[in-house]
């Protein structure tokens, strides 16, 4: 009996550059005086993001994943980074306020809490993406190649 296995690549310098490009997209925003929520979610969403495939990628260098085994693994990464994207998002807002150093913070902390106390919901929301994410992959990659040459 075969079972399908996927390759996982170590991390290249695509995903440095990435890293690279996300770490010049946070210095610029830590630099002016904003107070947007939205740009924080997403730059706390992206880190979280970043973080799980750096881990994923570490760890299962160069090792061959059974492909029922992806489903699952999209689940608890996706949940990870949905829940790590409120951690980083209200970190990253503390963060801020820390650097700035205002006797009115940008970020109050009834707003840091109301994004941090949203990570269960994000954790699942990120949950059901992982799971999507996995199937569309084995279904891209378990379909046959098929060569049509004219004439």
């Amino acid at each position: 009996m075969t079972y399908l296995v996927y390759p996982i690549r170590k991390p290249d310098y695509r995903l440095r550059l990435v890293t690279l490009f996300y770490g010049l997209l946070l210095f610029i925003w830590l630099t002016p005086e904003n107070d947007s929520v939205g740009v924080a979610v997403v730059l706390g969403g992206a880190l979280a993001v970043l973080v799980v495939l750096w881990g994923v990628r570490s760890w299962a260098a160069e090792r061959a994943v059974p492909a029922r085994y992806l489903p699952a693994a999209g689940v608890l990464a996706g949940a990870v980074s949905g829940v790590g994207s409120a951690l980083a998002a209200g970190g990253l807002m503390f963060f801020k306020n820390a650097l700035h150093a205002h006797a009115f913070w940008d970020y109050p902390p009834l707003l840091i809490a109301g994004v941090l106390e949203r990570a269960p919901a994000w954790g699942m929301a990120g949950g059901l993406v992982g799971l999507g994410l996995a199937f569309i992959w084995v279904w891209q990659h378990s379909r046959p190649k098929v060569d049509i040459q004219e004439g």
